[in-house]
């Protein structure tokens, strides 16, 4: 970051202060900041402030990828080893969701426009949070998702491009590395810098993946539609990934269902209706199929595995999403045993 635009941003830091709190004023650069471990110096700012009559260490993050809380909190108590008196930590920008961790791991900090959490002052100012807090992300996006997926099936490769991968799930570059930030914002993995690339560690086994994820996850469907069972068979080519229940038992956890179900790309579907005509039918018509349109390739598993490229099968932890809320205690049952199944195989 150059001298004017770090400048910029002090000030902006330390006039909100100013506007929603008490007198804070610039004092200069920290002097021990030269003596610091390197991996402290390069990608901070440090500046001493005095906030109503007492001496703090701003610390402003200049890094596109935050730590998460733990680990910041392990950086801060790094800094305090050199600095008597309070610390507290800058950014431009950090989710809601973030700066309740950091809440919950003791760390004052400012958010210009956002927020001011001062514990040494006792102090928690909050603006626009709960219009926010409608509005932040709480869960994971598709893209995300799917990296997670990998990890999950054992098929992640930390070394692989953001590029690359784009090209196995059929998403730009610029998914992929979002979809990095926000793996990153969860603590559900870590971004890492080699070389100029970025790459994306896993750092806990499945198991405790999972158990960390689940909250973030969410039903790959996006929308459900039914058309004939004429224009189904038809196209069988089209909807060769079976779904919901019918998919279910096709894993021998149930009977096969009255009606079948298949799932595709939602962002396939409006160019498959005008392509070839389908017709959007009434789910009470007997002979309509159910067509789950999923918010991404219900086949990306086949698409990146030769293990999986003839099965013509969704992957079993989207299944198990796209069917947990459903209040049939049959369905319930069968998700416990396919996904003991799944765990017996893949948990690492």
């Amino acid at each position: 970051m150059n001298t004017d635009a770090l400048t910029m941003i002090l000030k902006h830091l330390v006039g909100y202060i100013n506007q929603v709190f008490k007198p804070c004023t610039l004092q200069g650069s920290w002097p021990t900041a030269k003596d610091l471990p390197l991996y402290l110096q390069g990608e901070w700012a440090y500046q001493i402030v005095e906030l109503d009559g007492q001496r703090c260490l701003l610390m402003l993050d200049e890094r596109e990828q935050p730590d998460t809380a733990q680990r910041l909190k392990k950086t801060l108590n790094k800094i305090n080893k050199y600095f008597e008196g309070p610390v507290i930590y800058g950014v431009s920008e950090l989710a809601s969701y973030n700066r309740k961790r950091l809440i919950d791991q003791g760390i004052a900090f400012v958010v210009p426009g956002k927020q001011l959490y001062l514990p040494f002052m006792a102090l928690d100012l909050r603006e626009n949070f709960a219009a926010e807090t409608k509005t932040d992300t709480t869960t994971l996006g598709a893209c995300a998702q799917q990296l997670l997926l990998m990890q999950l099936h054992g098929l992640w490769q930390q070394d692989v491009s953001a590029q690359a991968l784009g090209g196995q799930l059929g998403v730009s570059k610029m998914t992929v590395s979002r979809a990095y930030r926000e793996l990153n914002e969860f603590s559900l993995a870590r971004v890492t810098l080699v070389g100029r690339r970025s790459e994306l560690v896993f750092e806990v086994n499945n198991g405790e993946l999972w158990n960390l994820a689940q909250p973030y996850l969410i039903s790959p469907v996006k929308k459900q539609v039914y058309i004939s069972k004429d224009q189904y068979r038809q196209h069988s080519d089209i909807f060769q990934y079976s779904a919901g229940e019918q998919a279910l038992a096709q894993q021998g956890m149930l009977a096969l269902p009255k009606q079948r179900c298949a799932a595709i790309n939602a962002a396939d579907w409006s160019s498959l209706k005008n392509l070839i005509g389908l017709e959007e039918q009434m789910g009470t018509d007997d002979d309509a199929v159910l067509i789950q349109l999923w918010r991404y390739n219900p086949g990306w598993l086949s698409d990146i595995s030769n293990e999986f490229t003839k099965q013509c099968a969704i992957d079993r932890i989207s299944l198990y999403l796209s069917l947990q809320n459903q209040k049939d205690e049959r369905i319930h049952i069968a998700l416990d045993e396919m996904m003991q199944e799944f765990w017996k195989e893949h948990r690492g």
